[in-house]
């Protein structure tokens, strides 16, 4: 099949929403299938893997809002209704189901009666509450541009409580996957830390973009909570994000300079060094967060994680026994639950190990890209 993964919410914009729309194209071209990504032209990312995969991306050009990464031009529609023309693609798979490509994208390709896919990946504060049932009856537009969708994924049960304010139809939950090959337990982390020049210290580890609803403000008050008690741990943040002068002086004022690394955007393909030479990864978010695709990674990579009880973070978690699961806000809370895997290494094994498993059994992409598959073949 000829698949078209429309998104707005690509590189060099950042974040789950990306990383997954980059391994499903992957991992569809390994199954055969022929694939191209169709998104905004804020900006330019090289990805040489997509290329030599024979991945082809997209840029529609127009009018873009920087601060939200979308394109607005109506230019973008005419470019979109020309490149579906000029491509024929067998299925229209939009991405992040409030974003205007997407939207805007759905309609065209129903119009043209190509088969089309939405796979959401959000979800918004109080993402179950009936006043989301109100906001769509006064503003019925976006359950319209919802309704176009053939069929919508949804990659957690948080993002299909949300969705499913804003349409009747049938809902299937896919979660999002990680290439268990490219992550995985089997690193010399001795031998990692000193490739990187990190010392004989235990390694806390935080990957997201560093925006306010990450939650990285909580997590620099727990490591200063946790320093005032262990003289031996190093937080490394991997990220980049609106935050970063303002996370870097609460470092600093917190006196944890010597303490807290902040190492910026890393390439994916050195992201599995960075997970095999840790002890506890941390994601620490405050608000929603419909799954969190940097808990798969770290699951892949057998370490345990301390997470927030948000979103859809839970299901994940608990489902797989992997982890330890605190409030958002409780500095003093995420603060224990780091200290308590850190003192114990039988536990921090077992964890990570549970992850691992439960990586193999239901989140490896080899798994999730069939069952998307399938998705596309009803429809076909």
């Amino acid at each position: 099949m000829k698949i078209a993964l429309v998104s707005d919410w690509y590189y060099p914009k950042t974040g789950g929403v990306a990383t997954h729309i980059r391994d499903l194209a992957l991992h569809l071209r390994n199954r055969g299938h022929e694939v191209m990504i169709v998104t905004n032209n804020h900006g330019v990312h090289d990805d040489k893997e997509l290329d030599e995969k024979g991945v082809s991306i997209y840029r529609v050009s127009g009018l873009t809002v920087p601060l939200l990464s979308t394109n607005i031009s109506p230019y973008a529609s005419r470019e979109l209704r020309n490149l579906l023309s000029r491509e024929n693609p067998d299925i229209f798979h939009a991405h992040h189901a409030f974003t205007p490509l997407s939207l805007r994208g759905m309609a065209m390709a129903k119009e043209e009666n190509f088969p089309t896919v939405l796979t959401t990946h959000s979800i918004f504060l109080a993402y179950d509450s009936p006043v989301w049932d109100i906001f769509n009856k006064a503003f019925p537009v976006l359950g319209w541009f919802i309704d176009r969708a053939d069929r919508i994924i949804a990659v957690s049960n948080a993002a299909k409580a949300f969705i499913s304010h804003f349409t009747q139809k049938q809902v299937a939950v896919i979660p999002n996957g990680v290439d268990s090959k490219k992550f995985h337990p089997n690193w010399n982390k001795e031998r990692l830390r000193e490739d990187l020049g990190i010392e004989e210290e235990r390694i806390i580890l935080c990957v997201s973009r560093l925006s306010y609803r990450k939650g990285i403000h909580v997590l620099l008050n727990a490591m200063k909570i946790l320093t005032d008690e262990m003289d031996d741990i190093r937080l490394i943040i991997l990220g980049e994000g609106e935050m970063f002068l303002l996370l870097r002086t609460q470092a600093k004022s917190l006196d944890l300079e010597n303490r807290v690394s902040f190492m910026g955007y890393v390439p994916s393909q050195q992201l599995p060094k960075f997970y095999g030479m840790t002890d506890v990864f941390v994601l620490p978010s405050i608000t929603a967060e419909a799954f969190g695709i940097v808990l798969l990674e770290a699951m892949a990579s057998g370490k345990p994680v301390v997470a927030t009880n948000v979103g859809g973070i839970p299901e994940v978690v608990e489902s797989s026994n992997c982890g330890i699961l605190v409030d958002p806000w409780d500095e003093y809370a995420l603060a224990e639950a780091i200290f308590s895997l850190l003192e114990d290494e039988s536990l921090r094994n077992e964890l990570g190990r549970n992850g691992r498993k439960a990586v193999e059994n239901r989140y490896s992409w080899d798994i999730i890209a069939e069952k998307i598959e399938r998705v596309y073949q009803e429809i076909v």
